[in-house]
């Protein structure tokens, strides 16, 4: 596959919208265009956004208001005392509920990064709580409350809808990198489950002109699927320091690029540095799709198969990556290829020490 050149500069300020469904419908009919129209979008934006995704509208707005209603309940309602009390989690685990997190501190590493105020509550791939091969602990904790047993069925059949619009798009892109539909597929078994994360920004004036809601970063990961009930999203095109807002039609879900598919095509594409505005601090809800990182352990001790996530021999060449060098460790590292998930445990365990530090 040839990589073609990025545009030298970008004439818009909203993102590629792309219509999914005739990807999604049997037969080959329209499938080029969809992936002609991807193959642009991940090299100007690497942002993008799809409709025709045959998520329903209903559930997605059932999905973030129960989210809302439950997350602002949460911390009143001592959702991580609850969990604490039940949970057989390992230390460093990712817990299902979490209102201490901070990008700019624990990910970005800045200890000057002002405060984020997002509760979020993780879900973990609904068969899960049905396996009995998995290790315990690794089911959902779903709170005990009323509010937050009100989230759950919204949250698992937007969960199930999700996942499967994000193997669409996997497979598609595999086309995008001049593969076989089932490349990103192989090169992640058995890690192809993702994770689904409600999140609620709280309501905080403090700062709120100033300083963004979430800090600026990148996903790890091959994709991660957005909706959200306000304004807020921004990302930094590619060559620029402006940052653009997200603006979509309504029942879109947005897509950001992911740092594999950085490493696959040497730097050709790039995972999108975003960040939440300020304009978040007014309040609003997102839930966020991870595509590959629900990780599943098994009782029996069976060891994690890593999976080598490195540069294709034919993507990349031309003078647009000739600066790549690798994606980032939380400790500064780069790496021009990671073992998957074990690259992960690393960010995780040190995003717990952040957390269990109080900083």
């Amino acid at each position: 596959m040839s990589v073609a050149s990025i545009p030298a500069a970008m004439s818009v300020a909203s993102i590629p919208v792309i219509d999914m469904s005739p990807w999604l419908q049997e037969g080959q009919c329209g499938r080029a265009d969809v992936v002609s129209k991807l193959s642009s979008a991940v090299l100007s934006h690497g942002i993008f956004a799809v409709v025709g995704h045959g998520i329903p509208e209903e559930l997605i707005a059932g999905s973030l208001e129960a989210s809302k209603e439950a997350l602002e309940k949460a911390e009143m309602e001592d959702w991580a005392r609850l969990e604490a009390e039940v949970t057989l989690r390992e230390p460093n685990a990712l817990p299902n509920f979490s209102c201490d997190e901070n990008v700019g501190r624990g990910y970005n590493g800045d200890p000057t990064a002002p405060k984020e105020s997002v509760s979020k509550f993780t879900v973990f791939p609904p068969c899960w709580d049905s396996d009995p091969t998995l290790l315990k602990g690794y089911n959902n904790i779903w709170p005990s409350t009323n509010s937050g047993q009100a989230m759950r069925g919204p949250l698992e059949d937007y969960f199930r809808e999700v996942q499967r619009v994000s193997d669409a798009l996997h497979r598609a892109l595999s086309e995008c990198l001049g593969r076989p539909s089932t490349f990103v597929d192989e090169s992640l078994k058995p890690h192809t489950e993702g994770l689904l994360r409600a999140c609620r920004y709280h309501c905080n004036e403090e700062n709120a002109n100033t300083d963004p809601a979430l800090a600026a970063h990148k996903d790890l990961g091959t994709t991660t699927l957005l909706v959200s009930d306000a304004p807020g999203l921004q990302f930094l095109p590619r060559g620029s320091d402006v940052w653009v807002d997200v603006v979509l039609p309504p029942g879109a879900v947005i897509v950001n690029l992911g740092e594999f598919f950085e490493i696959w095509t040497g730097g050709a594409w790039r995972a999108t540095p975003h960040r939440v505005s300020p304009a978040g601090r007014r309040g609003r809800t997102s839930l966020v799709f991870f595509s590959n990182q629900g990780l599943r352990r098994y009782q029996d001790g069976c060891k994690t198969i890593n999976r080598i996530i490195e540069p294709l021999s034919d993507t990349a060449s031309d003078a647009n990556v000739e600066s790549w060098q690798g994606v980032r460790s939380f400790a500064g590292e780069v790496h021009a290829s990671v073992a998957w998930p074990a690259f992960w445990y690393e960010r995780l365990n040190t995003l717990m020490q952040f957390r269990k530090g109080g900083a």
